[in-house]
């Protein structure tokens, strides 16, 4: 590399420990020597440690390499950290993405200077860098009801001769648009958090309008389980059984159900049902959620509760609304 960001990785220079080390923590070799192990071991949430290892990977194929234990992190300096947002910007990544980058690194080298790996003089000029200003306009998906409605039918007819994984994903996704719940907060959530009745003819009921919810940052909160929504819900309920573990296991092709041997879905399996089922990704129901709410004229405050957001800026972001309704208003409205 002709530019200063080819001081981040010095081929000639020894690599880490870390590189040698075969046991891993996803895609992160555990080793206590290596701030990239160090850094990410710090993080509370397997989400963020997700999140992080993804960007470091992203880092080190924007600047050339295959993987991000080819970056002698040691030898970073500020003028190679300002080099990678020129080149980031010029591979014209939004500003939020670069930033996002920038606290990682700055991350990582703070973990180096504690492992006694950079001086305290490099640090304190790698976290002088600013990261990138602005913003863009993101265009986000939402589906309409019609378009759920259609969704419903793809899963019922592509399960045909497994009736239990039909269930499942029914009400799945129910649950998804139906309470606003991110990937990763219905991968969690266990049987527990139902109020389930047993009637005399063994069929299982909800007996809640509500749903427990650890989120993002450990909050607690509740969420409305909608009576359509319960509905799937209950269907489910009643052929996966009210074994303690979680709601959600895998199905073999089978169809028979051993909750007690059966992995829980994951984040990343629900994410491949969005595809599987040729729909929008989990998030975007999640902004759906929060877009149907607001055409029936549910106040942002509740909305935001609702979503578990701290701040009501940040559901604003979810809910879409059409440029040219928008454009409307202020032709005909503004004067």
């Amino acid at each position: 590399m002709n530019s200063r960001l080819g001081k981040i990785v010095d081929l000639k220079q020894p690599q880490l420990p870390a590189t040698k080390i075969k046991q891993k923590l996803n895609e992160i070799y555990v080793n206590p020597k290596c701030p990239i192990f160090n850094y990410v071991n710090s993080l509370a949430a397997d989400t963020s440690k997700e999140t992080v290892t993804r960007c470091l990977q992203a880092i080190a194929k924007h600047t050339g390499y295959t993987d991000f234990y080819e970056i002698n992190w040691a030898e970073i300096t500020s003028t190679d950290l300002n080099s990678l947002i020129h080149n980031l910007k010029d591979k014209e990544l939004s500003p939020k993405t670069i930033s996002l980058y920038v606290s990682v690194v700055k991350g990582v080298c703070e973990h180096a200077y504690l492992l006694g790996q950079i001086s305290r003089l490099q640090l304190d000029g790698i976290l002088k860098v600013k990261g990138e200003t602005g913003s863009r306009i993101k265009k986000h998906q939402v589906i309409s009801r019609s378009s759920f409605q259609g969704l419903l039918e793809r899963i019922a007819s592509s399960n045909p001769t497994n009736r239990n994984k039909m269930l499942r994903d029914l009400a799945l996704f129910h649950i998804l648009i139906g309470t606003g719940l991110r990937r990763s907060e219905l991968a969690t959530i266990d049987i527990s958090s139902l109020v389930l009745e047993l009637s005399n003819e063994d069929r299982v009921t909800v007996n809640t309008q509500y749903l427990k919810i650890i989120g993002k940052g450990n909050k607690e909160r509740y969420v409305a389980i909608h009576p359509v929504t319960k509905i799937a819900l209950e269907d489910w309920l009643n052929v996966r059984g009210i074994k303690p573990g979680p709601l959600f296991v895998k199905v073999p092709r089978s169809g028979n159900i051993d909750v007690e041997n059966s992995n829980p879905l994951t984040g990343s399996a629900i994410y491949e049902l969005c595809k599987k089922y040729n729909t929008v990704a989990p998030h975007s129901l999640r902004r759906s959620y929060a877009t149907w709410l607001d055409e029936k004229g549910v106040k942002i405050s509740r909305i935001s509760k609702l979503l578990g957001h701290s701040k009501e800026v940040t559901t604003a972001m979810y809910i879409v609304d059409e440029d040219s309704k928008a454009f409307e208003d202020v032709l005909n409205n503004l004067f």
